[in-house]
């Protein structure tokens, strides 16, 4: 890779990645502002590079390998050869269902498998020196298991799909998450505090059937006109989870502004219809 001289010090970036759609745009956009990028599994801690930032989102795999994501954090815990470490987050470390939005100061109270799995591994880490936690919002397009290519998926064989129309929150795009994971590194490797807790979710909230909607109003255009599959509301009441997240301290201390979930959906969306279409 050629020399940038981007003065970022470090200039290495060590990337422990999630397996999914994640990581592809996490090294290239890491890579464009010139740093130079170590994509590791999480089985490969021990190449790690002494001396660089670490971009833990393992945890950001799934359900499937939380063990795994919870031992990786465990292992860093236990190694002090990086300059910064910044953690991948949830806001489903809160049970949600608040009226409010919540805020760095508010008390973690995860109640579901999934969000005691993100808070454990917060909890891991909690000794790390410089140690910086990212907690997104709903991360809406990571796999192919999340809500985007499940709509999509149900519009391409032209099956009903019934989502949450109760919990608001607010909806975070791979493309989004991965402007605030690089801005933030691009800011640490330039002397900007080393350690907190941010977080960051789009500028508007919605329900997960709100966002169904506009994802299948964005797919008509790029699909043969025929009967649009229209979302419903799931049958039985699933109760209030909403948690939307503040992000004001991350605006406050790095300058990194929100944005709609809905700029840049249309792009996800194509990109979901690609790799849907070839069988991905």
């Amino acid at each position: 890779m050629p020399d940038y001289h981007t003065g970022y010090q470090p200039d290495s970036v060590a990337v422990i990645g999630a397996g999914n759609f994640i990581d592809g745009p996490l090294q290239k956009r890491l890579q464009r502002v010139g740093f130079r990028v170590q994509l590791l599994a999480p089985s490969e801690l021990d190449q790690l590079r002494t001396g660089a930032i670490v971009i833990n989102a393992a945890c950001c795999a799934g359900s499937d390998t939380a063990a795994q994501a919870l031992q990786v954090c465990r292992d860093l815990a236990a190694r002090d050869d990086y300059s910064h470490l910044v953690h991948i987050s949830s806001y489903q470390v809160f049970a949600g269902g608040a009226r409010k939005r919540y805020d760095e100061d508010d008390e973690p109270n995860a109640d579901s498998d999934t969000g005691r799995h993100w808070l454990a591994c917060e909890e891991a880490l909690a000794g790390c020196r410089n140690l910086t936690i990212l907690r997104f919002g709903w991360m809406v397009d990571r796999s192919e298991n999340a809500l985007l290519a499940r709509v999509l998926r149900a519009l391409l064989s032209q099956q009903s799909i019934a989502v949450d129309d109760e919990s608001r929150g607010s909806p975070v795009t791979v493309a989004d998450m991965v402007r605030v994971m690089v801005a933030v590194v691009q800011q640490l490797a330039s002397g900007a505090p080393p350690a907190g807790t941010y977080h960051y979710g789009a500028a508007d909230s919605c329900t997960a059937l709100e966002f169904a909607r506009e994802a299948i109003e964005r797919a008509q255009s790029f699909l043969d006109e025929g009967s649009p599959v229209e979302p419903e509301p799931l049958p039985e009441p699933s109760g209030n989870r909403s948690a939307v997240l503040a992000s004001g301290k991350l605006r406050d201390v790095f300058g990194i502004q929100q944005r709609s979930w809905r700029q840049g959906l249309t792009r996800q969306v194509e990109l979901w219809l690609e790799r849907l279409g070839n069988g991905q």
